[in-house]
């Protein structure tokens, strides 16, 4: 019995329709922005949350950092040809690794052209809420374009709300689909189900956390 319910729950979560679905509430909470839409105009700054990064030279330059990683710093970029705004990079040094994730992101930015002058550092913290708390005292009262994960602008929102910084989202590196996504269980489906139990949960903690307050 405990076999069946096993394999049916990783049917579930492997199949294109049903892990589409869960994840499709979370990541569709924000419209696209694109880089010249002209609300980017309001922000101060653009922010680049850490995500993850490789410390393997060997490896070409773009595999040197993670998909979510390339994708923000990707969209930053564009944002900051458009408007010309500081890109803030944050995230501290994380498991197994010798720098920072901060640190590994400015190495992108200056390494695609951008002015060492037009990136500010900050690198500090091993999660969003830790990520704001550093940030607090460099974007307190501005307006950030944040760009970050789509399903995790609505965590990384709150936690800088509650910081006093106002926040004009960005989302990227989408994995769900607008329509119904038919098909058969695929990789694709797990990874959709890993990111929206991660998430759900991280937005329960959320919620919990600030009932306690």
């Amino acid at each position: 019995m405990i076999s069946f319910f096993a394999f049916a729950f990783i049917l579930w979560c492997s199949l294109p329709v049903t892990s589409n679905i869960m994840l499709k509430p979370i990541e569709r909470s924000y419209p696209v922005v694109q880089a010249g839409a002209s609300v980017l105009k309001q922000a101060d700054a653009i922010l680049v949350l850490g995500c993850r990064h490789y410390e393997d030279a060997s490896l070409p330059f773009a595999d040197r950092w993670h998909r979510c990683s390339l994708l923000r710093n990707l969209q930053a970029i564009q944002i900051h040809r458009y408007h010309e705004k500081p890109i803030y990079v944050s995230g501290g040094i994380l498991k197994y690794r010798k720098n920072s994730e901060a640190s590994a992101n400015e190495a992108f930015f200056l390494a695609m052209g951008i002015s060492p002058t037009d990136i500010i550092s900050v690198p500090s913290g091993t999660n969003t809420e830790e990520e704001a708390i550093a940030l607090s005292p460099f974007l307190k009262g501005k307006t950030v374009a944040l760009v970050t994960s789509a399903s995790h602008q609505i965590r990384a929102k709150y936690y800088l709300n509650q910081q006093h910084i106002s926040v004009i989202p960005v989302p990227v590196e989408f994995l769900s689909t607008t329509g119904t996504d038919w098909g058969w269980p695929s990789t694709l489906g797990l990874e959709r189900s890993h990111r929206a139990f991660y998430e759900w949960a991280g937005l329960t903690y959320q919620y919990l956390s600030q009932l306690a307050e």
